[in-house]
Parts: C-alpha cells; sequence; structure tokens
C-alpha cells in the first residue's frame, strides 16, 4: 500500500504538524503540497503521539456507562460485544475488559498497538488494521463505536469507515470533528460536518439518534450520535437527529465556533494548549 510519510515530531518531541497559514480544507487545496495525499499512519501516529494518555480515566468510565446503556436500550437486553474501530492507546478498551465485554479492538498503528497491549489487553483482544481498507470479520457485535477517528482518516475512505461499521452492528456510537473544532492540522484531514456522516450511514439504511446534550457535555465531545440500523426501534428518550435539526447541523452554534477560533488566536500557544487539554482531557492532535 503507497502512502506519504510525513513525521509531524520534532527531535524534542513537540507537534509540530499544525498549519497556521492553511484552512480547515487544506486537503482539497491544490496549492498545498500535500494535498490528497494519503498518509502513512505510524509516521503520524507514532510513539510522541502516545506518550500522554488521550483519555482520563472518568471520562473514559462515563464513556463506556453510556454506550453500554443506550446500547442496551437499543436491543432491550444488557451490552455483551464491542467492536471498537480505532482504539487508539486502548483507554476505552480497557475499560471494556474490566467491565468483563466481549471487545475486539482495531487499530492501525504500531504505536498505538503497543499502548494498548500495554495495558493488560491480550493478543486476541487486539487486530492490527487500517480503517481505510475494507473489513469482514464474519461476525456482528452488539455495538460498534468509532470515537475520535473519522476526521483522521482522508475523506476518499470515509464510506470504507462506515460500510466496516454498519457491516459488524446494528448500533454505532460514532463521534467526528465539525469544521472549525480544530486549528488546521495534519492529523485532521477530514473535518466534516454532521450531514456528511449521516448521508453515508443513511447510504446503508442507518438512522441517526442525538445523544442529550448533558451527557454530550461530561464525555468531553466523545459522543453526540448513535447512527443505529433502520429496523431497529428508536428508544424513548432519545431523539432521532436529522440534518435540519439545529442542535446538530454542525455540532455548535456557528457564534460559538467563531467565538473559540478568536480566542485560539489571541492567546499564546501555552495557554491555547492549557485550555484545550482541560477541556478535552488530552494532549492536542
Amino acid at each position: 500500500m503507497k502512502t506519504l510519510p510525513v513525521n509531524v515530531w520534532n527531535p524534542s518531541g513537540s507537534d509540530e504538524g499544525f498549519l497556521p497559514n492553511h484552512s480547515q480544507n487544506w486537503w482539497f487545496d491544490p496549492a498545498f503540497p500535500h494535498a490528497f495525499e494519503l498518509f502513512d499512519l505510524d509516521s503520524f501516529y507514532e510513539d510522541n503521539y502516545f506518550k500522554t494518555d488521550h483519555v482520563n480515566q472518568a471520562v473514559a468510565k462515563v464513556y463506556v456507562d453510556s454506550v453500554l446503556h443506550y446500547g442496551g436500550l437499543f436491543h432491550k437486553t444488557p451490552v455483551t460485544s464491542v467492536l471498537e474501530a480505532g482504539c487508539g492507546g486502548g483507554w476505552f478498551t480497557k475499560e471494556f475488559m474490566d467491565r468483563k465485554i466481549d471487545i475486539l479492538a482495531l487499530e492501525g498503528t504500531k504505536a498505538g498497538l503497543a499502548q494498548t497491549a500495554r495495558k493488560g489487553i491480550p493478543p486476541e483482544r487486539l487486530l492490527k488494521h487500517d480503517l481505510r481498507l475494507p473489513l469482514d470479520l464474519n461476525r456482528r457485535f452488539q455495538v460498534a463505536v468509532c470515537t475520535e477517528v473519522a476526521e483522521h482518516i482522508e475523506c476518499p475512505f470515509a464510506g470504507q469507515l462506515v460500510k466496516t461499521l454498519t457491516n459488524h452492528a446494528d448500533v454505532v456510537w460514532f463521534s467526528f470533528e465539525p469544521p472549525g473544532t480544530n486549528d488546521p492540522h495534519y492529523h485532521h484531514c477530514n473535518e466534516q460536518p454532521f450531514k456528511f456522516w449521516l448521508n453515508l450511514f443513511k447510504f446503508y439504511g442507518y438512522q441517526a439518534a442525538e445523544i442529550p446534550d448533558e451527557l454530550v457535555q461530561k464525555l468531553a465531545g466523545r459522543g453526540r450520535y448513535i447512527f443505529y440500523n433502520a429496523n431497529v426501534d428508536l428508544p424513548a428518550g432519545l431523539a432521532r437527529a436529522d440534518s435540519t435539526s439545529s442542535s446538530v447541523a454542525l455540532g455548535q452554534p456557528v457564534s460559538e465556533r467563531k467565538g473559540r477560533r478568536l480566542i485560539r488566536k489571541l492567546l499564546p500557544p501555552i495557554i491555547r494548549d492549557w485550555i484545550y487539554f482541560i477541556r478535552k482531557g488530552k494532549p492536542r492532535n
């Protein structure tokens, strides 16, 4: 598989992947040297990326609690099996394992798999797989989770990602970064609005439910939607989401996004990084 290695880390381990002179659509800009390139995962996400845990334990617990709760509502039975597409360093994987869930974690990077294994996840629970490629595990899970992964996958492979998820579960806990959420960075080549993902899931016969706002805050942005097979009933207490819903069109109000971008421009980088860490519970990526 031909991909482009790009090292965004300097020798001291600092992240130099930000693109301050480019827009959020840098990947589609013919004037940008690496526009339309398909990147090598291991050069992007090497050991420096995983040196600090990106998810604190409190958020991981709320996340797994929420996935199991809502997955149980859709299935009308407790969730016992989960497919995790893009496990990163294994923060959620470990929490699912601790709950005795039949978890299979997919990860495309050597560093991510190594970090996950160091958390005590056995090899039979891990599968090295680039989510840009097709996958058929010849089984279905009660829930598939894909969190803070979609924006890292080049746009041409977005449909393949959704197909992999829908091939393996009727209920998909899915998060993404909408445009304007972050400063332009090599890692985020595919920030798309809700409608983009909604239409892809609809193509495979799935609808979207919106997670309550108070839970979204507790999850630190690691979940806003559950996509589910149209043949599955929407549980009471969850609202159907569509592309015209004012609260879901871009993930947050336009005025709020503009205000946050202005603040980021005015504050020194060290202060921006500190605020990002407090808000998301992880280093900027």
